[in-house]
């Protein structure tokens, strides 16, 4: 359990965003290095200030993959998604001089980190130019490749290439007229590097013009299609099982509080494809859609249900089912995600409320009725004549104040329930409502105890206010 334990939080530390921001930065740095070294000396003989500085960033990396190896489920994943890296830190001999570019292979690893970790350094660019940055990316790894290799085994038999600076001019011009510009090919392995170059130049323009089409689409239009490709690399993110038409609600909900803003959420339904017309009010940059049946351990262990922090069971409409059936899938999945993921916050949504008892011996923490709770607001509302304006406020955190569950702070631990109320108020202008408490394991919850209540280490708070407070 220890050493699982330990597992993930490591898994957790290389996946955090400084950590693989961190690694985008040694990257370009290495990069930097190798170009450095051909602009400054011949590609036969490496500067030793160089080689010595590549050492640690090699060995850097070295670790940094054994890690993500040693934490690796599966092992052929592993090598599936990163053999480029693998290849890219290989030592070789400095005298080799095309082998001295193996380090520009992880600039896709780098387009990969930005495009995922953008949206945590600066989200408006993210946003915006999160595509354009990874296309840029893959245009300089293929420039610096094509004319680093094209000088390697051409500067000095080629009268038109007598310099770098040469050689990566005419890797640019053809990469982007999808011809030789500037300078004949002399040699096979020249004619070769060439070759590549403009191949990859037609296959560019192809993406270039596919990214600047979808900009344009996203600009005019407002809508980009929700993503559904490789799930692998996603970490503390939520997964929401099943559809039904409070779904882009509850998806409006969590992207609009700052908790839980700039966290992926999978969609996991039995869809072709989920209806997009639904979700205008959604941004769907950080939304991931999998078509697939959510009680299956296979389909979850795909959205990654191992490393999710949340989970969310609606009651799913997506095929034609009795309620029963509806309540017994989300039960079957509760089980197997609380089996799969004993640490993971589960909520859901049932028809019947006498199918709760197997949700809390499966361990969900919430559990929604829906139906009950519709009838409990049209009473409230009807009994108090007016005060649906209330719960409207409170239960959505796009307007005014919501409920806000948090820890004890540790000032007030042993104060009674109206100091507490005063402290909070004056503080944090936060309104105290009730007080959760684990007795025996089992968890309680006081609404408005009396005011010598005493709060006790442990105790959790319900608090409405506008904003959630922080504790100091």
């Amino acid at each position: 359990m220890g050493r699982r334990r330990l597992q993930q939080q490591l898994d957790l530390f290389l996946h955090s965003p400084a950590v693989e921001m961190g690694l985008v930065v040694l990257i370009l740095t290495w990069t930097i290095l190798v170009v450095a070294d051909f602009l400054t000396g011949q590609p036969s003989h490496p500067h030793l200030r160089v080689v010595l500085a590549e050492v640690p960033l090699r060995l850097c990396f070295a670790a940094e993959l054994l890690l993500r190896f040693a934490i690796a489920r599966k092992k052929q994943r592993f090598f599936r998604h990163y053999w480029l890296d693998l290849i890219a830190i290989l030592p070789m001999p400095p005298r080799w001089p095309l082998f001295r570019l193996l380090p520009l292979l992880r600039l896709p690893r780098a387009s990969v980190l930005i495009n995922r970790n953008l949206h945590y350094v600066a989200p408006r660019i993210a946003v915006l130019y999160g595509a354009q940055i990874s296309a840029l990316l893959i245009i300089v790894l293929i420039m610096l490749f094509g004319g680093l290799a094209f000088y390697i085994i051409e500067g000095t038999s080629n009268p038109d290439i007598q310099t770098l600076g040469d050689a990566l001019w005419y890797s640019f011009f053809s990469l982007v007229s999808a011809e030789p510009i500037g300078a004949y090919p002399q040699t096979h392995g020249g004619r070769i590097i060439t070759l590549v170059v403009v191949l990859a130049g037609l296959t560019l323009f192809a993406v270039f013009t596919g990214v600047v089409s979808a900009f344009m689409v996203q600009r005019l239009q407002s809508a980009m299609s929700v993503k559904n490709f490789d799930l692998d690399e996603l970490r503390n993110h939520i997964i929401l099982c099943g559809w039904n038409r409070s779904a882009p609600l509850v998806l409006q909900e969590l992207q609009t509080d700052s908790q839980t803003r700039y966290a992926p959420i999978v969609i996991v339904a039995e869809l072709e494809q989920l209806p997009v017309n639904e979700l205008r009010a959604v941004d769907q940059n950080r939304l991931y859609f999998y078509s697939g049946d959510y009680t299956r351990i296979d389909v979850l262990e795909k959205v990654q249900i191992y490393h999710a922090s949340r989970a969310i069971l609606l009651a799913d409409t997506s095929q034609p089912r009795s309620d029963q059936d509806r309540d017994a899938r989300t039960v079957l999945a509760a089980l197997t995600i609380e089996k799969l993921n004993p640490t993971i916050y589960t909520c859901a949504q049932l028809l019947d409320r006498n199918n709760n008892v197997q949700l809390q011996a499966a361990g969900v923490e919430d559990v929604v009725v829906a139906d009950e709770m519709a009838g409990h607001l049209i009473s409230n509302a009807v009994r108090n004549k007016g005060a649906m304006g209330v719960f409207a406020e409170l239960l959505t955190v796009q307007v005014g104040n919501q409920f806000y569950r948090l820890p004890l702070c540790a000032v007030l631990a042993g104060k009674t329930f109206w100091d507490a109320q005063r402290y909070l108020k004056e503080q944090y202008d936060a309104l105290l409502v009730a007080v959760e408490r684990r007795i025996e394991g089992r968890r309680q919850t006081y609404v408005n105890p009396p005011m010598d209540y005493k709060l006790q280490v442990g105790d959790y708070v319900v608090v409405i206010a506008r904003q959630c407070p922080r504790w100091e």
